[in-house]
């Protein structure tokens, strides 16, 4: 009899539907705060996925001994270039090298660079991965792998404890008097996107805030201007963005069209990247530690591969909220500037 623990132990012992179970860890944000909790810790009571996934064994060589590759959706995205920096900062004190890997945010691209790189390097750093879980376990399988800035059952993770920053922007907006909001979504395929649609959607719905979900947009500052028209048809007064590039992408293309931050809509980013602080005006941002996420993630890999102990679970860092001038009080309700 087989004693592995599958989706419908974690279902009956957290008396939910397997597709909720299934839903909780590939797409969080298609469930609810409460719901995703009950799951995980159903699961963890059970075991699921608790031990990490075999490797088969694969210590590296060749070419590739002492090096660990870095793939990122998108080399310009400085969020990923930071973490990336602080990846080699590590790698470079223990004496490993790196190697730079970018999917451009195409899934299959992201196996495929995957596949090329494994066998020059001894561990692979996958941030904030496109691929669905059960690949990435694949992957998992082939070579030491640690996920960052995604929570993959089974795989060492490195995340953004995100919920107590996001209940501070929340409570800012509804302390300056905005009961309407918007979230301007990123890719469809971002687990993180998920994640912070839900810690969002929740504390509004605490706060009497309505809030609305955009289409899903690229994550640069196009993607954000891209949203503007259908903004300014359905204006709310505040906007939270996917990242700090789509933020300023955003009001950008406002501007263009008359409409003023913070005077006319208030808006916040994710990242607090540095283009943050040089925008005008500053943007308010919820602050993702790029060098803790990348430092931390390396030192769980390299500790893999010297042998060392390896955390059972995600290794979670804290996000906190950066205030600047791109947030204020409600003007009155706004008409598509002529």
């Amino acid at each position: 009899m087989s004693d592995k623990v599958t989706i419908y132990d974690v279902a009956k012992a957290a008396g939910v539907a397997p597709s909720t179970v299934s839903r909780t860890f590939a797409s969080p944000g298609r469930v609810s705060a409460q719901t995703a909790r009950k799951v995980r810790e159903a699961a963890d009571s059970i075991g699921y996925h608790a031990d990490a996934v075999d490797d088969g064994g694969w210590h590296g060589g060749g070419f590739g001994k002492g090096q660990v590759a870095v793939i990122v959706p998108d080399l310009d995205n400085p969020f990923f270039v930071a973490i990336a920096r602080s990846v080699q900062d590590e790698c470079s004190a223990r004496g490993f090298g790196m190697v730079m890997c970018e999917s451009r945010e195409i899934v299959a691209r992201e196996r495929i660079v995957f596949d090329e790189v494994l066998p020059y390097v001894r561990g692979v750093l996958l941030v904030a991965p496109r691929m669905p879980d059960v690949m990435i376990r694949k992957c998992a399988q082939m070579c030491p792998l640690v996920v960052v800035n995604r929570d993959v059952r089974g795989v060492p993770n490195v995340v953004v404890d995100i919920a107590d920053a996001v209940r501070q922007a929340v409570r800012c907006l509804a302390a300056m008097g905005h009961r309407r909001l918007t979230y301007v979504d990123g890719p469809a395929t971002s687990w993180v996107g998920g994640v912070k649609w839900r810690a969002i959607a929740d504390e509004c719905a605490a706060r009497g805030i309505v809030v609305r979900r955009s289409r899903p947009c690229a994550p640069t500052a196009d993607g954000g201007g891209s949203f503007a028209d259908d903004y300014l048809a359905h204006p709310t007064g505040a906007v939270i963005a996917y990242n700090d590039l789509m933020a300023v992408g955003f009001i950008a293309a406002l501007r263009r069209r008359g409409v003023s931050c913070p005077e006319q809509v208030s808006v916040i980013g994710f990242d607090n990247d540095k283009i943050a602080a040089l925008a005008d005006p500053g943007l308010t941002s919820i602050h993702m530690p790029a060098d803790a996420l990348g430092s931390d993630a390396a030192a769980v890999l390299l500790s893999r591969l010297s042998g060392g102990d390896v955390p059972g679970s995600s290794v979670t860092v804290p996000a906190r909220l950066v205030m600047r001038r791109s947030v204020g009080r409600p003007a009155h309700i706004m008409t598509r500037a002529a």
